[in-house]
């Protein structure tokens, strides 16, 4: 079993620098507007290997509007007709990273995706493994997250070829399901449902 032990976020919505510890059961509790739904949605970026976005706030909304670049932004409001209020502009790195432990190998991996956002609004991304857990400085050199470059540099410089960033999101989808398990596609469009929550409204009962 792949158990996941932490996650990483950086500068995704709300969450500057935060790691989450989770136990093999965990529950999420809180007010509304507190991050749950935020949270939730990384997990699921992170396991879909899906940056379109479709997907965001549905655990709480069925008409949610968020959108990646609001989260990579830090939109928090609308400013009333020419866009939106955000935490943070210009060009900076967000990190939405998983540390996991193999109970049967006995051994721990990481992935993640790094994302650079520029001046003019636009981002790119990678996907990328690496064996072993989070280095300690998580990704963060004298107090700002590696870009790209400096984080395939740093890999390259520290661990070697235990490391590896995908061209695209499907070959990143093939590489976890392959590390999950050997999973089949079926995972994908059993996720996807796991999340949103929609109450049953009709109160008839078979007997």
């Amino acid at each position: 079993m792949k158990l996941l032990k932490k996650l990483l976020l950086i500068k995704w919505h709300y969450f500057e620098s935060e790691i989450i510890d989770f136990e093999t059961i965990n529950f999420l509790t809180g007010k509304n507007a507190t991050g749950k739904s935020t949270i939730i949605d990384a997990l699921q970026l992170l396991m879909l290997g899906d940056t379109t976005g479709y997907f965001f706030n549905k655990a709480a909304n069925e008409s949610s509007s968020r959108t990646l670049k609001g989260y990579l932004r830090g939109e928090i409001a609308d400013d009333g007709g020419t866009g939106f209020v955000t935490l943070r502009d210009g060009t900076f790195t967000s990190y939405i990273v998983g540390e996991f432990y193999d109970n049967v190998k006995k051994n721990s991996f990481t992935v993640g995706v790094v994302f650079d956002s520029f001046d003019d609004g636009s981002h790119e991304h990678k996907f990328f493994s690496m064996e072993g857990p989070m280095p300690k400085n998580y990704f963060v050199e004298n107090n700002i997250p590696m870009d790209y470059g400096k984080l395939r540099a740093y890999l390259s410089s520290n661990h070697k070829n235990a490391f590896y960033f995908y061209d695209t999101n499907k070959s990143y989808q093939r590489f976890l399901l392959g590390k999950m398990g050997s999973l089949n596609q079926k995972f994908y469009s059993l996720f996807r449902k796991a999340v949103p929550f929609s109450p049953i409204m009709d109160k008839r009962f078979c007997m």
